[in-house]
């Protein structure tokens, strides 16, 4: 016997919703520490974080990260 569960989407949305946060805030965390390391040399930190440079920048954009805070 096979039993099938609908679930509610409001529900779904929110756990979605609440992992989609978590795994930003934690990619921002990993970028912020990376720039630390490396004193702002997004190169380098790009290096690090296993990405290349022009993905990093977009990163920072889209989590608005002022890198002058690093230098």
């Amino acid at each position: 016997m096979v039993e099938v569960r609908v679930m509610d989407s409001d529900k779904t949305s929110v756990k979605e919703n609440a992992l989609e946060r978590c795994v930003s805030d934690c990619e921002r965390a990993v970028i912020i520490h990376a720039l630390r390391r490396t004193n702002g040399d997004k190169s380098n930190a790009a290096r690090i974080l296993g990405t290349t440079k022009r993905v990093l920048a977009g990163k920072i954009h889209k989590y608005e990260i002022d890198c002058t805070q690093f230098e």
